[in-house]
C-alpha cells in the first residue's frame, strides 16, 4: 500500500485539527465546570448568610419578648394581684 506524501501530510493535518478541536472543547468545559462550581460557592455564601441573618432576626425578637416579660413579672402591680389572687 503506497502512500503518498500529500495523502499523509492530508491525515496528519486533518488528526492535528481535530486534536486541537478536542483540547479546546475539553478547556472549555472544564472552564464551564469551574464558573459553575464558583456559582455555587457564591451561591452558598449568600444562602449562609440568609440563614444567619435570619436567626439572628428570631433570636432579637425572642429576647424582646423575654424583656417585655421580665417587665411584666417584675412590676409591682403583678406581684400585687398575685398576692390578691392567692388570698382568694
Amino acid at each position: 500500500m503506497n502512500i503518498d506524501l500529500w495523502g499523509f501530510l492530508t491525515v496528519a493535518v486533518l488528526a492535528g485539527i481535530g486534536f486541537l478541536v478536542m483540547i479546546i472543547i475539553t478547556g472549555n468545559q472544564r472552564k464551564m465546570k469551574e464558573l459553575e462550581v464558583e456559582a455555587l460557592k457564591v451561591q452558598n455564601v449568600n444562602l449562609k448568610n440568609a440563614v444567619e441573618d435570619a436567626v439572628l432576626r428570631h433570636i432579637k425578637d425572642q429576647n424582646t419578648r423575654i424583656e417585655v416579660l421580665e417587665a411584666i413579672v417584675t412590676d409591682k402591680k403583678y406581684d400585687l394581684n398575685q398576692k390578691i389572687t392567692n388570698l382568694k
